[in-house]
């Protein structure tokens, strides 16, 4: 009896699938066109295979482009190696650059070692004009290349000389004596610079310094009498000690000079005129660690010097003149000590 019924059912399900098959068969038909073709056979005939001709005009098409990619393939691959040639090229640029910054490094440090070893030079050579020449003439023969002869129509004269110098050279080795006048010259520069002087130069033993050749210095006179009372006191301070005992005489006059370089290869400045003849002879007859003056410079400074009077004598060249020894500046304190 079961068995009956199942096929009963499997009888009914497949008369179901027929009826729903057939139905759509005839929905289809229903949306063919008018000519009564469907629009699966319409879609076959419409996508149909192509052609021969249709064919070779496509594989021409693709070989077409195929050789187009290819020479773009090869443009690229041009360009590729082009890019990578510059960029080897800049990277040679760059190594050059880097040398080439590198040399320049080292030629602007050399420069400035050469440059810091020319001004130190500049210096040394400046210092040693000044030495040898007043201010003003050193500045003119830097500036000018040569310096003229100049007449200072006031200033005064110092000129000393050691006492006994040629008899006591004599008994002194060379080395020794050269030693001994650099320290005590030395000393004397020291002392004129301070007191506004300048040292004009040394003839062996004798030491000629002038005051009033640079500007303001309108206390020429008491500048160089302030040195001279110095160098007194220096050397009677020095003998206390020192094995060799050394005398000057000295001799002071005001007046008017001529001063100028003398030479082209060796710089010599030097003064001249009456001023220091009058000077020299002045010294000659001043006596040992005595400051003789003329009486011009009495006049301008007994004021504020103190002078003792000396008897009349005859100067050669010059007549009978008044001379006078300088003994210190009045109100000086217990210490020999004065502001001038």
């Amino acid at each position: 009896m079961d068995n009956v019924k199942f096929w009963q059912w499997v009888v009914f399900a497949a008369s179901l699938a027929v009826a729903f098959a057939s139905g759509i068969s005839a929905a289809v038909i229903a949306a063919a066109d008018g000519d009564g073709r469907s629009w699966f056979r319409r879609g076959r005939k419409k996508y149909s295979q192509p052609t021969v001709e249709e064919l070779t005009e496509e594989k021409f098409m693709m070989a077409e482009a195929n050789i187009k990619m290819l020479e773009q393939k090869e443009l690229l691959e041009a360009a590729t190696e082009e890019l990578k040639d510059k960029q080897a090229q800049l990277e040679a640029h760059k190594v050059l650059l880097m040398r080439q910054n590198d040399k320049m490094a080292d030629i602007n440090n050399r420069l400035f070692e050469v440059n810091e070893e020319l001004s130190r030079e500049k210096g040394k050579s400046e210092k040693l004009l000044l030495n040898i020449l007043p201010p003003q003439v050193a500045e003119e023969l830097k500036t000018l290349g040569q310096s003229r002869p100049v007449l200072f129509e006031n200033v005064t004269v110092l000129f000393t000389d050691i006492v006994g110098f040629t008899s006591k050279s004599a008994m002194i080795s060379p080395s020794v004596l050269i030693g001994e006048l650099n320290v005590i010259f030395t000393a004397f520069d020291n002392i004129i610079e301070r007191n506004h002087c300048e040292r004009i130069k040394t003839i062996g033993d004798a030491y000629l310094a002038i005051s009033g050749i640079n500007k303001d210095q309108s206390d020429h006179v008491a500048n160089i009498l302030q040195s001279a009372l110095e160098i007194i006191e220096y050397l009677e301070e020095r003998n206390k000690t020192s094995e060799h005992y050394w005398e000057v005489r000295a001799g002071v006059h005001t007046g008017s000079i001529v001063g100028g370089i003398v030479g082209v290869k060796k710089y010599i400045y030097d003064i001249f005129g009456d001023t220091v003849n009058t000077t020299s002879r002045l010294e000659q007859h001043s006596e040992p660690m005595r400051i003789n003056v003329s009486s011009e410079v009495y006049a301008l400074t007994k004021e504020r010097f103190d002078f003792v009077v000396r008897n009349a004598t005859e100067l050669k060249g010059k007549g009978v003149q008044k001379m006078y020894f300088l003994e210190g500046i009045k109100g000086a304190d217990e210490k020999g000590e004065a502001a001038i």
